[in-house]
């Protein structure tokens, strides 16, 4: 059994500056304590080709659940005792069958699995027997309709009766992005506009080869903080917030001080080669991008991410990202930055990787995924406003 290790420990200040007049006039500094900690395999070890990135945690906030993919099976990682507990088979076919490929790992309000596949998103409890399946492909609904070009993306959220459930809905022609609740029972579908989420296609590059495509898009997500569900997206920081127990949704502009509030460049969506496919990418990753809100049980605060490119040329004479400015944002229950900071050299490294960062956020610690020699390891910030 591998000891844990304590890799390093920082203290660091920082404090916002140069404040825009764009944002809030009365953001604050914010400290940040930094420590890294491994976790304890023993003789097992993680799949972590593809890091942490479909992943999920429990509601409890106990468990980190990866992901392997094409292969059915997660691996249970208890983030309090930072041990590898179990590989969770599931079943390849049968009434409890895993998904042909799970790409999104959740928890519901029941603390069950929530596992989205190609195809559907199905709901297993601890003993891996699958209690609700929802098929959203090919099928027709009451109500509100899907028009060509139109499919659900992203996970889906459900109600703690499973009746109900809540996600997104995008149009693949027009780039329009709906929030949907569907009535399981009923089949009734409603659809709702988010307005300006539109303007994220402007920012999606795509290169056609043959059959196959390459696409680099700016995916709206959806995520349930408390009794609020949070709709984001990587382009800009307004945010959209349906109120589940109010049953509305409002928009909220979110503007940071420290960086610009969306990317604003105009650029080639459909290019010609994979050099100009990955040059397309640089651009426009170089212009400020925004990660999902967070929050935790702990207090009624969110944290939010966000990050500017860095690139720089190569041997070869080509652009590459290997560096980021990194900055970390306090939002309040109103979703006003009140806090900022832009975080320490070590921690932009983490966010110039080939596998993108998908922080969590636990016990008032920011959770950032470091891979030590082939063991995970986690860069946990410990944010004090």
């Amino acid at each position: 059994m591998k000891s844990l290790l304590i890799l390093f420990l920082l203290v660091l200040s920082f404090y916002s500056c140069d404040q825009s007049s764009s944002g809030n006039e009365n953001v604050n500094g914010l400290e940040v304590s930094i420590d890294t900690v491994i976790i304890d395999t023993g003789e097992d070890f993680i799949n972590l080709r593809s890091g942490i990135y479909f992943s999920g945690l429990s509601n409890d906030g106990k468990y980190l659940f990866n992901s392997g993919g094409t292969s059915p099976y997660l691996e249970r990682i208890n983030l309090e005792t930072l041990t590898f507990e179990e590989k969770m088979d599931f079943d390849a076919d049968g009434p409890n069958a895993f998904g042909d490929y799970v790409y999104g790992v959740s928890a519901d309000v029941n603390n069950n699995l929530i596992l989205t596949s190609h195809f559907s998103t199905s709901i297993f409890n601890s003993k891996k027997q699958k209690l609700k399946e929802y098929r959203l492909i090919g099928r027709n609904f009451e109500g509100d309709q899907l028009v060509k070009g139109e499919q659900f993306t992203s996970k889906i959220i459900p109600t703690k009766d499973y009746t109900i459930f809540f996600g997104l809905v995008e149009n693949y022609d027009t780039g329009e992005i709906f929030f949907a609740i569907l009535n399981e029972e009923t089949d009734v579908l409603r659809k709702v506009k988010l307005n300006g989420f539109e303007k994220a296609k402007d920012f999606t590059v795509r290169y056609q080869q043959g059959r196959g495509a390459s696409v680099s898009p700016q995916n709206t997500e959806i995520v349930r903080l408390g009794d609020k569900l949070v709709i984001t997206n990587p382009v800009f920081s307004k945010i959209a917030v349906y109120d589940l127990v109010e049953e509305n949704l409002n928009y909220y502009p979110c503007l940071p001080t420290l960086t610009a509030p969306e990317k604003v460049g105009t650029y080639t969506r459909e290019v010609n080669s994979r050099e100009e496919f990955d040059i397309r990418k640089l651009e426009i990753g170089k212009e400020v991008t925004f990660l999902p809100l967070m929050s935790d049980s702990t207090n009624n605060q969110y944290v939010r991410i966000s990050i500017v490119g860095l690139p720089k040329m190569n041997d070869k004479g080509l652009p590459e990202m290997n560096d980021h400015n990194v900055f970390i944002s306090i939002l309040n229950d109103s979703f006003e930055v009140i806090t900022e900071a832009e975080v320490a050299d070590g921690i932009r490294k983490l966010f110039s990787t080939p596998i993108p960062q998908k922080p969590f956020f636990k016990d008032g610690k920011v959770w950032l995924y470091l891979n030590v020699n082939d063991e995970l390891a986690f860069v946990r910030l410990d944010l004090n406003s």
